[in-house]
């Protein structure tokens, strides 16, 4: 259709130009001339209009693993009156997947876009660039361009839940006296009350407390006998890679999370260590913030030069007396970590290794 209407319009002026030129008649030139001018004049807009444009998203710049949200791109044209027709393409790094939704309008060349936006996978994702199709309001000429305009999304790490996963353990110093124990889980020795926080089983609730003061509490069982816990990550690149993307790796995180958020309930303090990583320190005391916790989290990538082997033996003699040390590996090294913590076990320390 468009070019049909080039044709027609082309068609007309050359027929009223060669008409003027023979009859000699001023109406003619001047009608050819518009008509000139206005496909001038439409040509020159399109071509311009790319240099010319806003480009305005409304979406959050942080999401979670799973999570899915509507957003909107807006393109808009310095070129007033609506001379200008735009259509929108959003595009996405591979760790976000966008859905369009359908929504009726009066032209496609609205200069605005609303879509589903879904977190594929964690880290830095981008939204961007943009691409572009332009057209006057005659339809004459399109042009179709791309604007490098992105917008940061840090995707959070989903928190699951470590099977086997136990917070009984210790360094040397307390070692054998918990394995003595066994398994306390939570605590059996009763401690008081405090306010409920979101995640505590139900059956803790304390309903006198609950009634006495208004709001959620839960029982708090004693569990200083809970020793704090190294987190040591392996950030070598020799995790199991699909393109970009570390399948293995990004399941070491989301338990790791979970183990982070779980630790203030359990009342065990935490220091997470890697290849390539400051450390961090978690107590119940100073955890204020999960989503602080998670943006570390979320930036973590397998690219360290060294091994967490090579940093295992300082670590023992720095926390192997009193902290437990828990190495994530990836599977299919577990057995050359699993050799190595076994000799430190020999000596008494609480060294495990989880693939």
């Amino acid at each position: 259709m468009r070019e049909y209407k080039l044709t027609a319009l082309m068609a007309a002026t050359s027929f009223l130009l060669c008409s003027g030129l023979m009859t000699n008649n001023r109406q003619m030139y001047w009608m050819a001339s518009v008509l000139g001018a206005l496909m001038l004049g439409a040509y020159l807009l399109v071509k311009r209009g790319t240099q010319q444009v806003n480009v305005r998203r409304h979406c959050p710049p942080e999401l979670v693993e799973g999570e899915t949200v509507e957003a909107q791109l807006e393109i808009t044209p310095k070129a007033r009156g609506g001379w200008l027709w735009v259509q929108a393409q959003e595009t996405a790094s591979s760790g976000l997947a966008i859905e369009p939704i359908e929504v009726e309008q009066a032209t496609p060349f609205s200069g605005v876009v609303r879509y589903r936006l879904s977190a594929l996978r964690r880290g830095a994702q981008r939204l961007g660039p943009v691409k572009l199709t332009l057209s006057d309001p005659f339809g004459l000429f399109i042009q179709s361009q791309q604007v490098e305009d992105t917008a940061p999304i840090l995707v959070l790490p989903r928190p699951v839940a470590m099977p086997n996963w136990s917070w009984e353990g210790g360094g040397r110093g307390r070692f054998v006296a918990s394995s003595l124990r066994g398994r306390r889980g939570e605590g059996t020795d009763w401690h008081g009350v405090r306010p409920y926080i979101p995640g505590d089983p139900l059956r803790r609730i304390h309903w006198r407390a609950t009634a006495r003061h208004g709001d959620w509490h839960v029982k708090e069982f004693e569990t200083s006998q809970l020793a704090p816990t190294v987190i040591a990550l392996e950030q070598a690149p020799t995790w199991r890679a699909e393109g970009d993307a570390y399948p293995d790796f990004d399941q070491a995180i989301r338990h790791i999370a979970w183990i982070a958020l779980e630790a203030p309930r359990q009342g065990v303090a935490l220091i997470l260590v890697g290849s390539n990583l400051p450390e961090v320190r978690l107590t119940p005391e100073t955890y204020t913030d999960p989503r602080t916790l998670l943006r570390q989290l979320a930036r973590i990538q397998p690219d360290a030069d060294h091994s967490i082997l090579d940093d295992l033996p300082r670590l023992v003699q720095q926390y192997g007396e009193q902290y437990r040390i828990v190495l994530f590996v990836p599977p299919q090294e577990y057995g050359i970590f699993h050799a190595r913590a076994q000799s430190y076990q020999a000596q008494g320390y609480s060294v495990e290794v989880y693939a």
